[in-house]
This record gives structure tokens, C-alpha cells and sequence, in this order.
């Protein structure tokens, strides 16, 4: 190795087995156990702007400082493979107490950017009752949590700024499908977009990592959001503004409906156009986020074939034409 270090995430996975690196990262994820014969342990998810990677913490592992979740660590260790994914065998661990905005992942897009998109959405919504219900919803106070938040806590857009990102990519998504079924209404669909996820700024709570609240956990973000369009309605309604009953239904069923199944955690599903692209632009750009990343992930399985994933019960084939690899 050329390099005397720090390593990022995306450098340690180009590196053969048996390297030895040091790095500062994130602790995303801890998990501290026993093993069988009674030593311990404890397993890591370590993460930087770049990427994220497994360790492990043996007892004999020098350690200084706590080592807990938003923890920025400096390692020392060893590079290493455990069923078939990348592991770094810590050997030396020490806290550090340093700015970690750097460490922090964002979206691929700038952030100013997405804002400057999201305003434009807001701003294509032409309907009365709709355009009241957006303004009520989206205070100065509650955008600023929205641009901030993480739309999720691993699947897709799990960083700050992911959920931002996120709402902006389904809403253009579904504009783009608006053109070829010219019976949609385009500010319904647009207001279900922006809006499909906003129980989320519930459901999570992110200070240097993102966990579950207790509410988030019991009720979750459809449930949430539902609650928190219910109660911007009837203040609509307070300050004079007609909402009819039936657009309450269709934004509500929309929210309701948007992951699609049962299965998936909605509890009915899509029973109007505007629903159901809703739920396939909001599928589309969650699983293209895995897709891509499965795609960039170069110590997941081989050349071709990513090692199977529990999660979507499936591999994924890697190889890109050339000219059309992701950027």
C-alpha cells in the first residue's frame, strides 16, 4: 500500500484481504454479545461520507474512549472477509472528539439544489384547497426539519437530506408520467408526492444517527402521516378555506395506500389512478437507490453477482454496458 492513510470507506474496499489500514469513521450500528465460548465481542457498522463497512471488536482489542452509536472513531485493524463480505478486524480503537459533518453521508445532489426543486413543486400546485393544505403543513420551522431529515434508517436515502432527496425524485417521477394518462390530476399527484412521506419527520429521529422514536416504532410513518394531514386540514378548514370531504379521502388514501400491499405495511391499497402511480414512482425510485448501490458496491459478491440479500430475498447482477455505468 502506497498510502499512509486515513483511509475512507471507499478506499478500504478496493484493498486485497490481509491489508492493514487506519481510518476515522462513524459508528452506525453496535451490537455487543457473547460468543459461545464465552469471549467478547462486539460487531460494528462503521460508516464515512463514502460508504459503510462491518468490524469487529475482539476482547483483546485496545480501546480508548466509549465506543457507541455517533461515536467517531479512529481504527487500526485489519482487513479481512466474513461470508463473503468485506470485515475489518479492529485493533486498535480510540474516540475522537472532532467535527463529524465530514463523516456524515449526503445526497449525490446538492442540497440547495433539491430545495430549489422542492419550492418548484410546492409552486406547481395550482388547485385552492391543495395549495392551502401545503402552505399549512410546510411551515418555515417544519421545512427546515424536512430538508434535515433521513428518509429512512437503511433501505433507501438513509442520510440527511434523504428524505428531501427522495420526495423531490418521486414527485418528477410522477410529473413525468402525468404527460401519457392526461386524466390524472396533476396537483393531486403532485400533493400526494410531496406529502406521501411526511410522517416520517415523526417516525425518526436523527442526531448524529438515525433511530426510531417510540411513536415511530409503535404507530410508524403511514399512520403518522395520516395524523398529520388530518389535523393541517381541519385547519385549512379554520381559516376559511374549502376542502371537501372527498379530497380529505383521496389525499388520505393516497398516504395510506402508497407502499402498495399489505404486505408492505400499507393497510389498502391504491383504489384510484393517482394512488397507484404514486405507489409505483415511489417503488421505482426506492428500489433504483438499491439497484445503483448495489451496482457501486465493489466488495459485495463478484464481478457480476452481488452475494444474496436477505432483505429482498435475491442477487443482483452488476455488470453495466459500456458507457452506461452509474456516476
Amino acid at each position: 500500500m502506497e498510502k499512509k492513510g486515513p483511509f475512507t470507506i471507499q478506499e478500504l474496499k478496493s484493498l486485497p484481504a490481509g491489508s492493514q489500514l487506519w481510518g476515522k469513521y462513524l459508528v452506525l450500528e453496535k451490537n455487543q454479545r457473547k460468543t459461545k465460548d464465552g469471549r467478547d465481542v462486539i460487531n460494528l457498522k462503521l460508516g464515512d461520507a463514502t460508504g459503510e463497512v462491518d468490524a469487529v471488536v475482539w476482547d483483546n482489542c485496545q480501546v480508548s474512549g466509549p465506543v457507541e452509536a455517533g461515536t467517531l472513531l479512529g481504527v487500526l485493524g485489519d482487513l479481512g472477509s466474513y461470508n463473503n463480505k468485506l470485515q475489518l478486524t479492529a485493533k486498535r480503537i480510540k474516540a475522537l472528539d472532532e467535527d463529524i459533518s465530514p463523516y456524515l453521508k449526503k445526497p449525490d445532489i446538492d442540497i440547495d439544489s433539491l430545495i430549489k426543486k422542492f419550492n418548484q413543486m410546492l409552486d406547481r400546485v395550482t388547485d385552492p384547497a391543495l395549495g392551502k393544505l401545503l402552505e399549512v403543513v410546510f411551515t418555515p420551522e417544519v421545512r427546515q426539519q424536512f430538508y434535515e431529515a433521513t428518509a429512512a434508517k437503511k433501505v433507501h436515502h438513509n442520510y440527511p437530506g434523504g428524505l428531501l432527496e427522495h420526495t423531490v425524485q418521486v414527485a418528477e417521477l410522477c410529473l413525468h408520467a402525468a404527460p401519457s394518462y392526461p386524466l390524472l390530476n396533476t396537483d393531486l399527484l403532485i400533493t400526494g408526492a410531496i406529502l406521501h412521506d411526511i410522517g416520517k419527520l415523526d417516525e425518526y429521529q436523527t442526531k448524529i444517527v438515525t433511530e426510531y422514536t417510540v411513536e415511530g416504532k409503535l404507530l410508524g410513518h403511514i399512520i403518522m402521516g395520516v395524523e398529520r394531514i388530518g389535523a393541517a386540514i381541519s385547519e385549512v378548514r379554520s381559516q376559511g378555506q374549502g376542502f371537501s370531504q372527498e379530497l380529505e379521502w383521496m389525499i388520505k388514501h393516497m398516504i395510506l395506500s402508497h407502499h402498495g400491499t399489505t404486505e408492505f405495511g400499507s393497510p389498502v391499497v391504491p383504489m384510484f389512478p393517482e394512488a397507484f402511480v404514486l405507489h409505483m414512482m415511489d417503488n421505482l425510485d426506492a428500489k433504483m437507490f438499491v439497484y445503483w448501490h448495489k451496482i457501486q458496491d465493489t466488495e459485495d459478491g463478484d464481478e457480476f453477482f452481488s452475494t444474496y440479500d436477505n432483505f429482498f430475498q435475491q442477487q443482483f447482477f452488476k455488470y453495466r454496458l459500456p458507457g452506461s455505468e452509474p456516476t
